[in-house]
């Protein structure tokens, strides 16, 4: 796309301030709701499989190998199982987020210039499609994780309540714990990458009307904010560097868990602006 030029605003002229690019929340709450199905059905089915089998073999565990070895065999089907699943889900579900986000940002950058009084129609280009495919990468890697971080914390549960013969009820409480985390985390996927998604395509849409630099706007809404991010709040920064935080270059949204944006500023139109 050709580089997009503002017209010159003339000295007393009222210039709109832009409104910072936010992640949407309905393709944040979407795909957290993907995750947790897949989650719960994974949940459901070591629950039940492992607890039936710690039960049949409960007396005998903390005294003969064969009962712990049948169970690290079942556990060894489960993970196989869940896993080449999880394998198969990721590709789905990562295109289904991302090419939300995507479009919800290129809605969001239009939106916002036509606010201004200019219209651009976008296109799919290069440049954005880099960025999508970088992040349906991580995406995809990320889902792929989940039963392997959560299963193989569950195994060492079960073995460890074997060997010192606890009983089920307290082992039931324990993966229960352990699938809760993988409950959380899905929420931070959800939440982190909808905001990198979101600022990636955001940015490198810009990039092609022209924009080369933001000012940066902490989201203010964490309960445990960087320093760092809340200090930079209305910092300039070019968009192919950031700003220099915390020893090194982050840009708005990129950070894990960081929800800071910025507004654009359009050459001969808002870069005098304060």
């Amino acid at each position: 796309m050709s580089a997009f030029i503002a017209q010159s605003v003339e000295p007393g002229q009222r210039v709109k301030r832009p409104r910072p690019m936010r992640a949407n929340a309905g393709v944040r709450a979407a795909y957290h709701e993907v995750l947790l199905r897949e989650i719960a059905a994974m949940r459901h089915d070591v629950t039940t499989t492992i607890l039936r089998e710690y039960r049949g073999n409960y007396p005998h565990l903390a005294q003969d190998a064969s009962p712990l070895e049948g169970l690290h065999r079942t556990f060894g089907r489960l993970m196989d199982k869940w896993q080449s699943r999880f394998d198969s889900f990721a590709e789905i579900a990562a295109q289904g987020f991302v090419g939300q986000a995507a479009s919800s940002a290129t809605r969001g950058v239009s939106s916002a210039l036509k606010d201004l009084g200019f219209t651009v129609k976008f296109q799919r280009s290069h440049t954005v499609n880099l960025a999508i495919e970088g992040c349906l990468a991580e995406n995809v890697n990320l889902i792929k994780s989940i039963p392997s971080g959560c299963l193989g914390e569950v195994v060492d549960l079960v073995e460890t309540s074997a060997k010192s013969g606890r009983d089920i009820g307290a082992l039931t409480k324990d993966i229960k714990s352990r699938f809760d985390v993988a409950d959380s985390r899905a929420a931070l996927i959800a939440r982190d990458q909808n905001n990198k998604v979101t600022a990636n395509v955001t940015r490198a849409r810009q990039k092609e009307l022209g924009i080369k630099q933001g000012r940066w706007r902490h989201s203010g809404f964490s309960t445990a904010p960087r320093p760092s991010h809340v200090a930079a709040d209305g910092e300039i920064f070019d968009l192919d560097k950031g700003l220099y935080l915390d020893g090194k270059w982050v840009l708005p949204g990129e950070a894990i868990n960081c929800g800071c944006t910025w507004t654009m500023i359009i050459p001969g139109y808002n870069d005098g602006q304060p």
